[in-house]
């Protein structure tokens, strides 16, 4: 059973609408995790007795010099793309679950390894269309209000016509190796995990057939949060080298493995997983709000365009 809403228009509307909600609560955690990942002995703009101590002590410093508004900073990217990336993400699912059903996949290899595949070739493609140049702008902000930042963005556009001067086009795919890799595990894990959690709460089917009643908001934005929170730890080592390749000094390393290497030689294998607490905290809040705002607002607009939604 495709726990997706029914139709492509429905799954991209849906997953943008989802998306640009989230972003709005979940954005402080994503820039107080970010500025976690940065600080590595490795980087050029390492702070050493003046790095941030903590997520904590992070969120006060920056609260404290800049304002509430501080936490955001980076956050217009994220709001610019957050409804395309969801958009892409479950519209490419929707569509490749609904190739993959035709094809017998679902019954040949069973429905978790589908949404396994499916979710993988989404997450690849959200990551290469989307993700990219959104955190490339919104990580080079961060980094530049670090403690050792050269405060140089004077705001987005400013920013982008920077990378653009600098670098061109190329300039805004930096670490897209890393970027889609994580992308593409963190989307198989979630859309896994979710399509397994929301079976085993909906339970079986009637005996006469009748399709289990779809999931109470609060079950699908628990299924969608602790999905979320398991790809979040398991592709932190991931996101943290992408950080590092999209952030100021990126351009030093010449490779994802180079940047892993150098990362790991100045601060042991721990700093990889810098920044885990608030990004476990971020996605269980982006993944829980995702999954329930897209099955809700799926369900709404196929009820709206008279679709017959497969998740009710």
């Amino acid at each position: 059973e495709n726990p997706m809403p029914d139709s492509l228009a429905s799954a991209t509307a849906a997953g943008w609408v989802a998306g640009t909600l989230e972003i709005s609560v979940t954005y402080p955690f994503e820039y107080i995790k970010t500025q976690m990942q940065l600080q590595q002995e490795a980087s050029a703009l390492f702070a050493g007795k003046d790095r941030f101590r903590s997520p904590f002590h992070c969120a006060a410093a920056t609260v404290r010099e800049r304002g509430v508004l501080g936490l955001y900073r980076g956050g217009l990217s994220w709001a610019i793309f957050g409804g395309p990336r969801s958009a892409v993400r479950f519209g490419t699912f929707e569509t490749l679950t609904a190739a993959s059903q035709r094809r017998g996949m679902h019954q040949r290899l069973g429905t978790p390894t589908a949404d396994t595949i499916n979710g993988f070739a989404a997450g690849m493609a959200e990551a290469a269309l989307c993700q990219t140049p959104n955190q490339v702008i919104a990580i080079k902000m961060i980094h530049d209000q670090s403690p050792r930042g050269p405060r140089q963005y004077e705001g987005l556009v400013h920013c982008v016509a920077c990378i653009w001067r600098a670098e061109g086009v190329a300039g805004y795919f930096q670490g897209v190796g890393p970027a889609v890799t994580k992308g593409a595990a963190t989307n198989a894990i979630r859309f896994l995990g979710f399509g397994q959690l929301k079976r085993l709460a909906q339970g079986p089917a009637g005996a006469d057939g009748t399709p289990p009643p779809p999931l109470a908001t609060w079950q699908a934005m628990l299924c969608g949060g602790i999905a979320g929170a398991v790809s979040a730890v398991a592709t932190q080592p991931i996101d943290t080298v992408k950080a590092n390749m999209m952030g100021i000094d990126g351009g030093r390393y010449r490779s994802a493995f180079h940047c892993t290497a150098e990362l790991v030689r100045a601060g042991g294998l721990r700093v990889l997983m810098n920044g885990v607490g608030p990004r476990v905290c971020r996605v269980f809040i982006e993944v829980g709000l995702q999954f329930s705002l897209y099955e809700y607002v799926g369900r709404a607009l196929d009820r709206a365009f008279g679709s017959s939604s497969k998740t009710n």
